[in-house]
């Protein structure tokens, strides 16, 4: 399985966005991985709908927008509009059959659609969800912040969803990536690695990019 990785646009520096975006795709990423927080989901507040069309009009690599807000699909037709490739939202705001129309809505807009697990959330409750999702996320961090520590007693997560799922089903990790943690993550049988300081922040992004993909590369076990 190919190892993607995905900058998160959240650590780059905001003052350069078009600089840092192209900065990426030299360097190697795969994936713009772009957090949309509302305040009231998670105590931050990032950017908004404008800011991820305008870095859809300055790269062709697919946009991966993480919706921690309290209605993120009263925005799916706005993030279709803006070029999004894959929209993440989060498990506790519907119930069961919300949550799975809110999958169908968005399919129904081109995109491609997933669930995060927080940290005090089980795998088990994406079970009902694996044939409408195209990929988990399972956050090692608490979401809201960049810059947190690693939670490695997250990653039993990534194979009981896999076991459940299918060893081909993508399972992205968001939180204190880096070298060190992206092997731990890959061993465990994650294959999309959301990086945010150890890529932005990286002195050459470029060699960053490199070795955490190869360090996931010889760590996964399929």
């Amino acid at each position: 399985m190919e190892m993607k990785i995905c900058p998160s646009v959240l650590a780059c520096d905001m003052l350069h966005l078009e600089d840092e975006i192209k900065k990426a795709e030299k360097a190697g990423a795969d994936i713009f991985h772009l957090d949309v927080m509302d305040g009231v989901y998670v105590p931050n507040m990032s950017f908004g709908f404008d800011v991820i069309k305008k870095i859809g009009t300055v790269t062709d690599l697919p946009l991966d927008v993480h919706m921690m807000t309290v209605q993120p699909w009263k925005y799916f037709d706005v993030l279709a509009a803006a070029g999004t490739w894959n929209v993440t939202f989060h498990l506790n705001l519907l119930d069961e059959a919300g949550t799975r129309q809110a999958l169908k809505d968005i399919h129904s807009l081109g995109m491609k659609a997933a669930l995060s697990v927080k940290p005090k959330e089980s795998a088990d409750l994406l079970l009902p969800y694996y044939d409408l999702m195209d990929m988990a996320l399972v956050m090692t961090v608490e979401p809201g912040f960049g810059g947190q520590k690693f939670m490695e007693d997250m990653l039993p997560k990534v194979g009981a969803i896999r076991a459940a799922a299918g060893k081909d089903f993508p399972v992205q990790i968001d939180g204190g990536i880096g070298l060190g943690t992206a092997g731990k993550a890959a061993a465990a049988g994650a294959s999309m690695f959301v990086v945010g300081t150890a890529s932005f922040g990286a002195p050459d992004m470029a060699k960053a990019v490199a070795d955490i993909r190869s360090e996931a590369e010889a760590a996964f076990v399929y």
